[in-house]
């Protein structure tokens, strides 16, 4: 009987050992199990941390002016509340000088001073970028997230005005249906007397709507001098259009016996000379009464030619073949005849990106050139537009990036279509009549000059205007861990 009873007990201590330890292990598990789930927990709330981080900085970042973050790093580190509001309150610290150019290392080693803080972003601008790492802290979890974007902007309507002008709009005496501007005008300026007329009675000559610079006090402005406008108002926003100025472009000076196409005298058999192929000319020579052919290629190929010294002749001009563009760069224009010579005037005037001549000189004096296309202007002064002697007629778009006066000459008309010049005063002589739009820094009428209005999206074909990038920023965002 002892000896069973000894038998039954050995089996009662080893079940319960067994018992003992596969509830041990249940426990090891429930608890890591439980561990894990807390962890997780902790883990995804510590992102979503991060990730609030870096929408408070971003709205932060909306309500200060922009240039604060220029060569700066700012860090903003708090909690968030428990309100029903979910309200914040951070504080912010410049760590310019105390970080190294390693943002993401520095932002590592100094985790430790802000653990205390659910959230902490660093805040800095890279290029066009806006850059934030931003750290979420649930616990003993961490989570960090990278991001990187460019705002969306609206961007800016470039030709919507007959003038707009930067400083001020002074338009020109009226005699007989002379003196005015058909279509809206428009100005940065606060002055209400950035607008005047130069007339005794000092009445706006202008068949359209007037916008003042965003603030403007127009309860000032004395009625008797708009009584025939239909609208005076302000803008919406101030426009920047010194900012839409695209760079010159850099030339590559490709060696001559790799891109001749051309000879450099004159050809004793023919009247018509062709270039082939794209190249670099220290001096071309289109003698007079004689055409320049330049073959384009196939569509969507964009023929280069560089010359230092474009030379013309009376009554010379250049005209293209083929399907593709032009880009002309030209270092200087000489002229030996005094009749006027012409780059593409047969062309189709809406295609006005078909040729883009850029000019790189220090002067357009006594530059006779009729051009059917775009003239990307770097700094030259002397510039005067009409259809006299020793001018300028564009039929396309000027883009001026110098910041000397621009003269429009008292001939019958200008067809140039848009004038794109906010760096330049635009001086309006005599009884010129400009069909088109124009931008520039102040826009002075002396004479009895017109300006009316043309559609400018309408004129061109939708790629013509691309040089000039009014349409605002692409939202990019970009995350990372």
């Amino acid at each position: 009987m002892n000896r069973k009873s000894g038998i039954i007990l050995g089996i009662a201590l080893i079940v319960f050992l067994v018992i003992s330890i596969l509830g041990a292990a249940l426990m090891t598990i429930v608890m890591g199990q439980a561990k894990q789930a807390n962890d997780l927990e902790k883990r995804t709330q510590a992102y979503f941390l991060a990730r609030s981080g870096v929408e408070i900085a971003r709205e932060y970042v909306d309500k200060i002016d922009k240039d604060a973050l220029e060569n700066k790093i700012l860090v903003l580190y708090g909690n968030l509340r428990d309100d029903d509001d979910y309200s914040y309150d951070f504080n912010i610290r410049d760590v310019t000088n105390i970080w190294s150019n390693d943002i993401r290392a520095s932002f590592e080693a100094s985790s430790s001073s802000f653990r205390n803080y659910e959230v902490v972003t660093a805040i800095w601008k890279d290029d066009d970028f806006t850059n934030f790492i931003s750290s979420g802290n649930a616990g003993d979890m961490s989570r960090t997230v990278a991001f990187k974007c460019i705002e969306a902007s609206e961007g800016i309507p470039v030709f919507d005005m007959a003038i707009f002008a930067n400083e001020k709009i002074s338009i020109g005496s009226a005699t007989a249906n002379k003196g005015n501007i058909t279509g809206n005008v428009g100005t940065n300026s606060t002055d209400i007397s950035a607008i005047s007329a130069n007339n005794s009675k000092k009445d706006l000559n202008i068949d359209g709507k007037v916008f003042f610079g965003l603030g403007t006090n127009l309860e000032k402005i004395d009625p008797k001098h708009y009584s025939t406008i239909p609208y005076v108002g302000t803008l919406e926003s101030t426009r920047d259009y010194a900012s839409l100025l695209p760079g010159f472009p850099d030339f590559e000076k490709v060696k001559e016996d790799e891109g001749l196409g051309i000879s450099k005298s004159d050809p004793k058999d023919s009247e018509i000379w062709t270039i082939t192929q794209d190249g670099y000319y220290e001096k071309i020579t289109v003698s007079s009464n004689k055409t320049l052919t330049i073959y384009t290629g196939s569509a969507g190929t964009v023929r280069k030619i560089v010359v230092d010294v474009l030379e013309f002749g009376s009554n010379s001009s250049i005209e293209l073949s083929g399907e593709g563009k032009l880009n002309l760069y030209v270092g200087s224009f000489s002229s030996k005849g005094d009749s006027s010579v012409g780059i593409n005037k047969k062309g189709n005037e809406k295609e006005i990106d078909r040729v883009v001549v850029y000019y790189g000189g220090n002067s357009l004096k006594n530059v006779d050139l009729d051009l059917t296309g775009t003239i990307f202007i770097e700094g030259a002064g002397d510039i005067t537009l009409g259809q006299g002697n020793k001018e300028l007629n564009i039929s396309g778009l000027i883009i001026y990036r110098g910041d000397k006066n621009i003269t429009i000459s008292g001939t019958p008309k200008i067809s140039t279509i848009a004038l794109f010049a906010p760096n330049a005063d635009v001086e309006f002589k005599g009884t010129s009549d400009f069909y088109g739009a124009i931008v520039c820094k102040k826009f002075i009428g002396s004479g009895a000059g017109t300006v009316e209005y043309k559609n400018v999206y309408a004129e061109f074909s939708e790629t013509s205007l691309e040089i000039i990038d009014g349409d605002g920023d692409e939202a990019i965002e970009l995350w990372g861990e």
